[in-house]
């Protein structure tokens, strides 16, 4: 509501990077801990379901804001966004609730509140997925913007892009859903991330025309979803019942960082080279970051490659 109102660019800083950020933390985090409770043999398809809501909202959301920009203006705009999203909220906050209680008794500053960074596998997990944030969403970041600057799409089509990467990325979320509770999570996350960095390199570089920045899309958006609705359920496959909400916060609290410098950097990056530059830059952090985690797979496994985790 109040980006309606913004006018000068340290408004829209504070209400959209800001205020909305804490917002959607406050919401995700905790809808993701109280699933988890529900589900023990089908918690991977189960997430892999909750979270294709935002894919479906990333198709809506571009495509209605656009035409609403064009027939309403700006402001109304939002204002319509905000009265969809309060509608939407008041429904979760009616219906979500976790199957057990929370623990109430507040965590030491040491020993299980710190417990999880003694834990090397799961800090070499956290610095993968923090690696791996900026790899993932690189792409998304500058996905528009390439297919309008470099890939020469129409300033419509450039923003079909994100609709077409985001339908993609719901049929990714649920299929890697499913299938993590074939071959494992980890298992799936990892063959997901491989993928998302092969097609990094081998669509995304040579996407210098429309229909090539579509194929990303498409192909990106469906490898790319596994990343988005299977790292919650990392953590909380190799976490303690009563401590899956912390961890789930800590892991979030590692993407965060990423999340807010990969626009910077990415900036620079592009500024001072250029396209290839950052999609270079992408795909290096993509590989590496799939390379932590295969690593943290193993400490957990006690190398075991064939297992199902």
């Amino acid at each position: 509501m109040l980006a309606s109102l913004a006018k000068t660019y340290y408004q829209f800083i504070l209400s959209q990077g800001v205020l909305s950020a804490i917002g959607v933390a406050c919401l995700y985090s905790p809808a993701l801990a109280c699933l988890s409770t529900w589900f023990s043999k089908k918690r991977g398809a189960a997430m892999g379901i909750m979270v294709t809501g935002s894919s479906f909202g990333g198709v809506v959301f571009p495509i209605m804001i656009s035409r609403l920009i064009k027939s309403a203006g700006y402001p109304w705009a939002m204002r319509s966004a905000t009265f969809l999203i309060l509608g939407l909220q008041i429904i979760a906050i009616l219906t979500v609730r976790p199957r057990t209680r929370p623990v109430t008794k507040p965590l030491p500053a040491t020993g299980r509140f710190a417990a999880p960074f003694r834990e090397p596998p799961f800090v070499t997990l956290l610095l993968g997925i923090a690696v791996l944030t900026y790899g993932i969403f690189i792409p998304i970041t500058y996905l528009a913007v390439q297919g309008f600057e470099e890939a020469h799409a129409s300033e419509e089509m450039a923003q079909y892009l994100v609709a077409i990467f985001n339908g993609a990325s719901l049929f990714g979320r649920l299929a890697s859903g499913y299938g993590a509770d074939v071959m494992g999570r980890w298992n799936m996350f990892i063959v997901a991330c491989a993928v998302s960095g092969v097609a990094e390199f081998a669509v995304w570089i040579p996407a210098t025309r429309p229909s090539v920045a579509i194929g990303f899309a498409v192909v990106f958006g469906f490898a790319s979803g596994a990343f988005i609705g299977l790292v919650g359920a990392l953590p909380v496959s190799v976490s303690p019942p009563a401590e899956i909400g912390y961890r789930l916060g800590v892991v979030f609290l590692a993407v965060s960082v990423p999340a807010l410098t990969l626009g910077p950097i990415g900036g620079a990056i592009l500024q001072h080279g250029g396209w290839l530059d950052v999609k270079v830059f992408g795909g290096v952090m993509t590989v590496a970051g799939w390379a932590i985690v295969l690593v943290s797979r193993w400490l957990y496994t006690d190398m075991k490659l064939l297992k199902v985790f």
